[in-house]
């Protein structure tokens, strides 16, 4: 039992070390491939003070980003969010996540197999439980998300397992179909008198 504990830390560690010496590898299947930046991402980011994270941040988006805290399993915003859209940082709005890699894990967590774009999350060692885990944070503001795991699905094989209070979830509205420009609806004629619309029959004119 004890060799089997030492096994399990000595992967768990084995892995961390991995990702943190080669983060991009890890993302490799991230959307953004091309790594090209938004207008407002190329913009330089200004660090924002306590009071002002204070002022704009909820007590528990507080907790989870600054402190890396954890908010409760089943009983947060966007564990079972189904809807298309993308995750963006709560502090700084850098996006991170979309719902193309978004999936049903079952921990209780809104869990992808890759960011939007590799460049965009950063990790560091997390050693405060019993084994070594990988901490993922927003690489603009520093802002902790949650961890990455290695039990996830392909084609990545990657669980990262975020807090629904560090992000906030942009949804992607469907765009509403513009009728044909220059076409008008179909015209005819018969023994009761004009037709407008095809199919809707008008009064007979009056002689």
């Amino acid at each position: 039992m004890k060799k089997s504990r030492q096994m399990t830390m000595l992967t768990c560690s084995i892995t961390a070390a991995a990702i943190l010496a080669a983060p991009g590898a890890w993302s490799a299947l991230a959307q953004d491939k091309a790594s090209g930046k938004t207008a407002e991402e190329a913009a330089p980011y200004k660090k924002k003070t306590e009071r002002e994270l204070r002022r704009q941040l909820t007590t528990m988006q507080f907790e989870v980003t600054q402190n890396e805290g954890t908010e409760p399993a089943f009983k947060n915003r966007y564990w079972n969010n189904k809807k298309q859209g993308v995750y963006k940082c709560i502090v700084c709005e850098r996006q991170l996540f979309t719902s193309n890699t978004k999936y049903k894990s079952g921990t209780g967590w809104p869990s992808f197999y890759a960011p939007y774009n590799s460049a965009n999350v950063a990790y560091r060692e997390d050693n405060k439980f019993f084994y070594t885990r990988v901490e993922v944070h927003c690489s603009q503001c520093g802002a902790h998300l949650g961890h990455v795991f290695n039990d996830g699905p392909k084609p990545s094989g990657k669980r990262y397992c975020m807090n629904s209070a560090a992000m906030k979830f942009i949804e992607k509205r469907p765009t509403a179909k513009q009728p044909a420009q220059g076409k008008q609806p179909a015209q005819g004629k018969g023994p009761e008198g004009d037709k407008g619309p095809a199919g809707v029959k008008q009064p007979a004119k009056e002689n």
